[in-house]
């Protein structure tokens, strides 16, 4: 392996001279650091992280944790946010917590271990003892999607219960009457968001949301398959349904079309995220959208901000929300 050492014998220069040519130090005259560089280059060299980064106290990487990869909106999260550590000179370390909270614990311990210099977190919304004691010790993180309740924590996501009132508002316009919400964990804040501005859009229009057609579940097709398959065999006067994420939509359209219901003709189905699923033909849903890659970029903006000594920034959070907009496509039509 070729080493500073290496490079200064070559070039008869210092040692010194060449590990600041190549920090790029504004000690080194622009010639001598380009003849060095070039010289490095040549001859293969590759920096040594860890020692870099015992220099200058810092990692060069930032961590996210993510509860669920196989979603789609994830991915475009953590994708936007790599976009801006990569523009930024950092690397991303993402890890899955697979909506598991002792698994995203473990996940925050290794982060903060391993000296990375900050995380952002979609978190899974309960209570995490070890999460909190992490933001005591002021350790730079950013929230993005879900926030961590009662913390003071910089904070990147969309308007959750205007997202949900745009799809009851949707719903409602078009007549429908009998409507259902199917979900996702209610105890997730996100989906509470979408639930409380669903209820209140249809409260305009006049219409007394049934509280047994809020239908708990999980953030995935099968989910809402199974879910739906038993709702539409029990309650045949539904004619609407807000699916808390775009999955758990095309479960619903999977089951209603199973059971022989033409969409929109007998049911209208809206989602929530706009995923790239949600406009391939044969699925062509009608959904919510929210900007993933936006959001995992100012994720990453206000982070670096923290870990880059703005220290007002330390008392002073931050918090972004972004306006959702509904997209209009086959799964909603006029009620019959």
């Amino acid at each position: 392996m070729v080493t500073i050492k290496d490079i200064a014998r070559k070039l008869n220069l210092s040692y010194s001279t060449v590990s600041r040519a190549l920090n790029s130090s504004s000690l080194v005259n622009d010639k001598t650091m380009r003849v060095i560089k070039e010289e490095a280059e040549r001859m293969g060299y590759m920096p040594n992280a860890l020692a870099r980064g015992l220099v200058l106290q810092k990692s060069g990487i930032i961590g996210m944790i993510i509860p669920d990869i196989t979603n789609p909106f994830f991915p475009a999260l953590a994708r936007g946010a790599e976009d801006a550590a990569l523009a930024r000179g950092y690397n991303l370390l993402v890890c899955n917590s697979d909506w598991n909270i002792a698994l995203e614990t473990r996940h925050v311990k290794l982060i903060e271990e391993k000296k990375v210099d900050g995380l952002i977190l979609a978190s899974i919304n309960l209570q995490n003892e070890y999460l909190e004691k992490v933001i005591e010790r002021e350790y730079p993180l950013v929230f993005v999607s879900r926030l961590y309740p009662g913390v003071n924590v910089s904070f990147v996501g969309v308007d959750t219960e205007y997202g949900g009132y745009l799809a009851g508002r949707h719903l409602a316009g078009l007549g429908h009457r009998k409507v259902a919400f199917v979900g996702g964990s209610f105890n997730v804040r996100s989906v509470q968001g979408r639930y409380k501005g669903f209820i209140k859009a249809l409260a305009e229009y006049g219409i007394e949301f049934d509280k047994s057609l809020a239908i708990e579940g999980e953030f995935n097709i099968e989910s809402g398959y199974q879910k739906v398959l038993t709702l539409l065999k029990e309650r045949t006067d539904i004619t609407g349904i807000f699916a808390a994420n775009d999955l758990v939509a095309v479960g619903i359209i999977r089951a209603a079309r199973e059971l022989g219901y033409s969409i929109p003709g007998d049911l209208s189905i809206i989602g929530y995220d706009d995923i790239f699923l949600s406009s391939l033909p044969g699925i062509e849903l009608t959904t919510i959208f929210q900007e993933k890659r936006r959001m995992g970029e100012l994720a990453v903006k206000l982070l670096l901000d923290e870990i880059n000594g703005k220290k007002h920034l330390k008392k002073k959070k931050k918090r972004i929300i972004l306006t959702p907009r509904l997209i209009v496509r086959k799964t909603t039509g006029p009620s019959k």
